[in-house]
């Protein structure tokens, strides 16, 4: 289980409004305030003090620290630097078009909304995941003996999705099928193998419980999800944080954070592959070359 990590820097990167717009859902009610204040005034947010802001949401300075490092700034000031630059690029209005897909649009207007909410879900994601517990993530897999994966409904789609990656560049990798599976993949590992957990809620049950036997054995557990201070989000070593997209009756949350959560996998595996090129290279050409025969042209 790790211990609550020093805040990441995000200077380097204008990311600051996505990051509140992802975060609000699951913040304590004064930071939501304060996200609601940023969010309605983007430009007095990154020009104002943060008494300002602590003024405009009817909170406390101290409520604005905490709201910066929560967001994963080391302080105010950082976050602040952050609303700046993007301010400055032009980048701080979301734009969107799909205040949900409605039972009467046309097919025009359908491909419109989702595709645009696609857009934003990666532009968020891009914001959202920091590449240092990526990096660190990438790490744990590449020199793991083993990578069990699990995941419920749609996470357990994504996660299927790395383990058939992982695959292919030689990792030995195992996909839990149900809850009973997951526990008993998780009872038999242990310090020298990793575990990696997709929810985007990150209080599915039967995942708490398998981060938790995997915990109990000293395995690293990596946890993909879209919500910062949750059961998984503690029991996890590292956390690969994605977001959902605009929900409504006919496009449920799942799907918007399912595409956040694909790019995560696919960037993971990206990351473990170059740090394994020299095995990984010819390993994907003889995959390739396999299935060859496969394709009619």
């Amino acid at each position: 289980m790790s211990t609550t990590p020093a805040a990441t820097v995000r200077a380097d990167r204008a990311d600051a409004f996505a990051l509140v717009r992802t975060q609000s859902a699951t913040m304590p009610t004064g930071m939501r305030a304060i996200a609601k204040a940023v969010l309605a005034n983007p430009k007095d947010s990154a020009n104002g003090s943060a008494a300002d802001l602590a003024s405009r949401a009817d909170v406390s300075a101290a409520t604005v620290s905490r709201f910066a490092r929560h967001l994963g700034f080391a302080s105010y000031a950082e976050l602040q630097r952050s609303m700046t630059r993007a301010v400055e690029r032009g980048i701080h209005d979301h734009g969107e078009i799909h205040a949900g897909v409605g039972v009467d649009d046309d097919v025009a207007t359908v491909i419109a909304k989702v595709t645009e909410d696609v857009r934003a879900v990666m532009t968020d994601t891009r914001a959202a995941l920091d590449p240092a517990s990526l990096e660190q993530a990438a790490a744990a897999v590449q020199h793991a003996r083993r990578v069990v994966m699990y995941g419920v409904g749609a996470s357990g789609i994504v996660a299927r999705d790395l383990h058939l990656k992982l695959e292919r560049i030689g990792i030995a990798s195992s996909i839990a099928d149900d809850p009973h599976n997951a526990l008993t993949l998780a009872s038999v590992i242990d310090e020298r193998d990793v575990v990696v957990l997709v929810s985007h809620s990150g209080t599915t049950t039967e995942v708490l419980d398998v981060a938790a036997e995997a915990e109990r054995h000293g395995s690293t557990v990596v946890a993909i999800t879209g919500h910062r201070g949750t059961a998984l989000t503690r029991a996890a070593d590292h956390v690969l944080l994605g977001v959902a997209g605009a929900e409504s009756d006919l496009r449920p949350a799942a799907m918007g954070s399912r595409m956040s959560q694909l790019a995560i996998v696919d960037t993971l595996f990206i990351v473990v592959a170059q740090r394994t090129d020299d095995r990984s290279r010819p390993l994907l050409a003889r995959s390739r070359a396999a299935v060859r025969t496969h394709h009619r042209s």
